[in-house]
């Protein structure tokens, strides 16, 4: 398995390649409106390993792989607030 390149145009051309891909192959699913409490604790525990790629790939000199990481993580709680099923603590978000 080779390491993805740390050039951040060939990095996002991946990323949006393979995102298209998914998200093409992918069926939201409506008629399903109820959420397991397993299934949140997985999407969470996702972001806070992601959170913790982040840090590890910025540290070891990877500050490609650590943007991405962190965006992944960002996009699952944004998911998890959209839902409604996260509420951001509005005394610590900076305004703009």
């Amino acid at each position: 398995m080779t390491e993805p390149s740390e050039d951040p145009g060939e990095r996002a051309r991946t990323y949006i390649s393979n995102f298209e891909k998914a998200l093409h192959t992918s069926n939201v699913m409506m008629e399903k409106n109820r959420i397991e409490g397993a299934a949140i604790t997985k999407v969470t525990d996702a972001i806070h390993r992601y959170l913790e790629d982040a840090r590890y790939y910025l540290e070891n000199n990877r500050p490609t792989t650590s943007l991405a990481s962190i965006a992944y993580a960002e996009g699952l709680l944004d998911a998890l607030i959209f839902l409604g099923l996260a509420k951001p603590d509005q005394a610590s978000r900076s305004s703009p």
